[in-house]
């Protein structure tokens, strides 16, 4: 017991409570959980430990959600984008190992600061989304997911641009989410960035996360958005502006 106690990394209970609100916001809107615990977990350990954790927790949780996405999702339509989002996550992953993490920090701060203003302003492509489009988008997730561990914005913004119901386009998203989850892990495996440590955290952190996540899905089918969305902006905005902060100063 002793030595399972010292593998655990400093400040635990940090890592807790930002799993927590985290998790309510993966159930809530399918994704974004990563844009909360990536940052501060970067900060506080370092980008790697940050992404691979998220990941680690992530599993269980995106077993649970593929079963909701798959009876609402439209997998054909979003074929385009997953293959795509798939391939370009070990291309990320590479920029993740290989640039300074002062850099690889700094983007991430950047990225959350930019979609959460994208995503509060409520914008939507106004151009009709093609196939190509949806090719893009998914290049671009797989890229920044790879790199930063956030590849949910890119595709969830052209998601929530089709017009479909809110139910399909949640279904839609997390069974994109699925995809990320299962490449990244492939990926990750692949170029050793799997520890003991780390391992052992994300597992013993799992069922909070899942209890966290069945608690934002619930949320969800009752009282929708009306007003945990702006809630959850202003956190992540807080959030991005304070990382960006401290590490550029």
């Amino acid at each position: 017991m002793e030595y399972l106690i010292n593998n655990l990394p400093d400040k635990f209970l940090l890592i807790i409570i930002v799993i927590i609100f985290s998790g309510f916001i993966r159930g809530f809107l399918g994704f974004g959980s990563g844009l909360i615990t990536i940052p501060i977990l970067s900060f506080i350990y370092s980008p790697i430990f940050a992404v691979v954790f998220n990941i680690i927790i992530e599993i269980p949780t995106t077993i649970y959600l593929t079963f909701i996405g798959i009876r609402q999702c439209r997998f054909k339509e979003i074929s385009p984008m997953f293959f795509p989002m798939m391939l370009m996550i070990p291309i990320g992953t590479i920029f993740l190992i290989a640039v300074d993490e002062q850099i690889i920090k700094i983007l991430m701060s950047v990225l959350v600061i930019f979609f959460v203003i994208l995503i509060a302003s409520g914008w939507r492509l106004k151009s009709t989304i093609t196939k190509y489009v949806l090719i893009t988008s998914g290049t671009i997730s797989g890229l920044m997911q790879g790199s930063t561990g956030m590849g949910g914005p890119p595709f969830a913004t052209i998601l929530l641009s089709k017009g479909d119901s809110d139910q399909v386009t949640r279904g839609n998203i997390l069974i994109m989410s699925s995809g990320i989850v299962i490449s990244t892990v492939i990926s990750m495996y692949f170029f050793g960035l799997f520890s003991f440590e780390l391992l052992f955290t994300g597992i013993l952190a799992s069922p909070i996360y899942i209890l966290a996540s069945y608690t934002g899905s619930l949320f969800f089918n009752s009282l929708g958005k009306k007003y945990f969305r702006n809630i959850s902006l202003l956190a992540l905005g807080v959030i991005g502006i304070a990382t960006l902060f401290n590490n550029l100063f």
